[in-house]
């Protein structure tokens, strides 16, 4: 995947997610912004801002 490298690459970068009684892996937001901004498309660049806003209000005390 541009940006983020191969599956066992991005396996590290992922978090557990447990949706409706299943578990799901997900990137972590620090690296989906990084995918986000490798894909350069003009929707990805668009949700870069609010996935960063994101990640600000997490990183608060």
């Amino acid at each position: 995947m541009p940006g983020g490298g191969d599956y066992e690459a991005l396996l590290a970068k992922t978090i557990e997610v447990v949706l409706f009684g299943a578990t799901y892996r997900c990137v972590d937001l620090e690296t989906l912004i990084r995918l986000k901004r490798a894909a350069g498309r003009p929707k990805d660049f668009e949700a870069i801002a609010e996935l960063e806003t994101l990640l600000e209000e997490r990183s608060k005390p």
